[in-house]
């Protein structure tokens, strides 16, 4: 399977990170970021405090060890916050996929025929790859409930529940 590019926002990652799936990105997508979203994800200063969030250190690790690109769009947005702003103009402009978890920037992004990828999607995607399994795909999502919109994570289970009544998994 070739590898499709993607516009890494904040929330997406965060919250992939959080729930232990952002390393499996890597074998779908060629993640791109730009110096706004990297800001938001590091958001402590190393001349401030030696404190670092997990997320932001295993960004870190993974762009020393070169699976994350450097990237900046032409035009950024002026609407959002910054990481938002410039990760939808980055998809937008190079016809990239948004790896995005916001519900109302996902939604802005999708009005412009931005193809996106939330959190819960891409449970699904590893789902029906066979990356991991039903109890897992079903805990990934309840462990979704207090970050991101119920919408999208109702949306999910649905197509979970298809995929695993199609496979014969539950029941």
């Amino acid at each position: 399977m070739a590898l499709l590019d993607a516009s890494l926002d904040t929330s997406f990652w965060n919250i992939a990170a959080q729930i232990g799936i952002a390393p499996y990105l890597f074998s779908f997508f060629r993640v791109y970021y730009c110096r706004a979203v990297e800001q938001e994800i590091v958001t402590t200063d190393p001349d401030e405090t030696s404190l670092i969030y997990p997320q932001a250190m295993l960004f870190m690790v993974l762009k020393e060890d070169g699976r994350l690109y450097p990237a900046e769009p032409e035009e950024p947005l002026h609407i959002f916050g910054t990481g938002e702003a410039h990760a939808i103009a980055l998809a937008r402009e190079r016809s990239w996929i948004l790896l995005i978890n916001d519900v109302r920037p996902l939604e802005f992004a999708r009005s412009l025929g931005i193809e996106c990828v939330a959190v819960p999607d891409f449970c699904i995607l590893l789902y029906s790859q066979g990356k991991i399994t039903y109890s897992a795909v079903r805990g990934y999502l309840r462990r979704l409930t207090m970050t991101t919109s119920p919408k999208l994570i109702q949306q999910a289970e649905q197509i979970v529940e298809e995929i695993a009544s199609k496979r014969g998994e539950w029941k």
